[in-house]
């Protein structure tokens, strides 16, 4: 139950800082929305109604009853003047920040004026030319691990228009601006949700050079995550390295935690220093957990002897208990670990592909799908990825499945051809087996 609280207090640490605040001192936007009805040509009004409806957290009981509940301000009818803002001047760039706020908003929070308090949020769900955003009830004490998981595939379900004409918009917006960092930047991270890293990249890493280091630094995550997608991992190690070595940094957006990981992600070994606080803290706090458990009982003879003595139920056993230790566990964080990969071979072994193929998607979507930013930043040490992108790349293979294999292969190659020199050999045979796959 604890663990389960403290998954919730972090999900909701997510909501802008000084949330609750603003819901006590944000006025109604009505006086916009009047304001755009009475002139549609009124720009100025228009990027008005946008940026206060986005700040706009309260919502209203409409006709007294409190069980259907709605948000004071439409974003529909923010986002109807704000297209139209943009449709009549390009280049009226106060509009856009509004604009992209809500076509990215995966939730919409719902709070209280009266109680200062923020319990409820929103999908973010498309249909037509409006955007619907009905408010639900966020429980502290749900039985969900993420009790905002559920909105954020809701609005990834049914979001990609959003995306669209996000990217329309900041195509048209870098037509008039091609100069100006920000169109590239919506138009990079517009495109990076949409599935395209490549192009996302070059979009992102045009807004770097036109930008500053303050700008740099807020377009870091989105930067290494077009990059990683890309398989281009030189160029991904140069921004990381270009990160840790601002004086500026932000240690609480990039600490020593998240370094180490995505370091390890990208083929190099760089652990956080022994030496360092937070990992003798650390230490101290596993060493105390460990004492107050119960002692291990000793270990069972191992998966693969049990195969050469010809022990198939027992090896099956062992691979029953070890998907058990696999399994999500209400409550708790999920994890991606080296087992993961070992549970696939196992079932490899075992002759049952399927499974296997599904602990391997599984180490694929808890990495590459979702936010990027925080899965990366809790795998601390990744270099058994590449082994597991390499048997992905070999499952494929046998299957006939040869993009899927060469998918893989590139991105062994494309992120750690530049890697560790330990790690080389077996980028050398990813590059063999992408040569010998048929002509696609």
């Amino acid at each position: 139950m604890l663990n389960r609280c403290l998954v919730f207090l972090a999900v909701c640490s997510l909501v802008p800082t000084g949330l609750h605040a603003q819901v006590r001192s944000q006025p109604s936007c009505e006086r916009y929305q009047a304001a755009v009805r009475t002139d549609a040509a009124n720009l100025d009004a228009a990027a008005r109604l946008g940026q206060c409806s986005v700040r706009d957290y309260e919502m209203i009981a409409p006709g007294g009853d409190s069980s259907r509940l709605a948000f004071r301000s439409s974003w529909t009818a923010a986002l109807l003047a704000l297209r139209h803002a943009v449709r009549a001047n390009p280049s009226y760039d106060r509009a856009y920040r509004p604009l992209f706020d809500i076509l990215f908003a995966e939730t919409r929070d719902g709070c209280s004026s009266l109680t200062g308090i923020c319990s409820h949020v929103a999908a973010n769900v498309r249909d037509g030319d409006t955007v619907i955003t009905t408010p639900r009830l966020v429980r502290s004490d749900s039985t969900e691990l993420n009790p905002y998981d559920q909105v954020v595939r809701e609005t990834r379900a049914k979001g990609r228009a959003n995306l669209t004409e996000a990217r329309t918009h900041a195509e048209r917006w870098v037509a008039v601006a091609p100069n100006d960092r920000r169109p590239h930047e919506y138009l990079g991270r517009a495109l990076l949700r949409l599935g395209e890293p490549a192009a996302a990249a070059s979009e992102l890493e045009r807004a770097a050079t036109l930008g500053n280091d303050a700008s740099r630094r807020n377009l870091f995550w989105d930067r290494l995550e077009a990059l990683v997608k890309a398989d281009r991992g030189d160029d991904a190690r140069r921004v990381l390295d270009e990160a840790v070595s601002d004086p500026a940094r932000d240690t609480s957006q990039l600490g020593a935690y998240s370094v180490a990981g995505v370091n390890s992600l990208l083929g190099r070994n760089r652990p956080v220093p022994v030496g360092s606080a937070v990992v003798q803290r650390n230490r101290a706090r596993f060493d105390s957990m460990m004492r107050s458990r119960p002692p291990i009982l000793p270990p069972q003879p191992a998966f693969s002897r049990r195969l050469e003595i010809g022990d198939t139920a027992g090896a099956r056993r062992e691979l029953a208990r070890l998907d058990s230790d696999l399994a999500p566990r209400r409550g708790m964080l999920p994890r991606i670990l080296p087992t993961h990969l070992t549970s696939a071979e196992w079932h490899l072994a075992l002759g049952d592909t399927t499974a296997a193929e599904a602990r391997l998607n599984e180490i694929e979507q808890a990495i590459f799908e979702g936010h990027f930013r925080f899965n990366v930043t809790v795998l601390y040490d990744s270099r058994w990825l590449g082994p597991a992108w390499m048997l992905s790349g070999n499952v494929a293979s046998s299957q006939r499945r040869f993009a899927d294999a060469a998918r893989m292969y590139r991105r062994l190659v494309g992120l750690w051809a530049g890697a560790d020199g330990d790690l080389q050999p077996l980028v050398t045979e990813a590059r063999a087996k992408l040569a010998s796959l048929p002509a696609r």
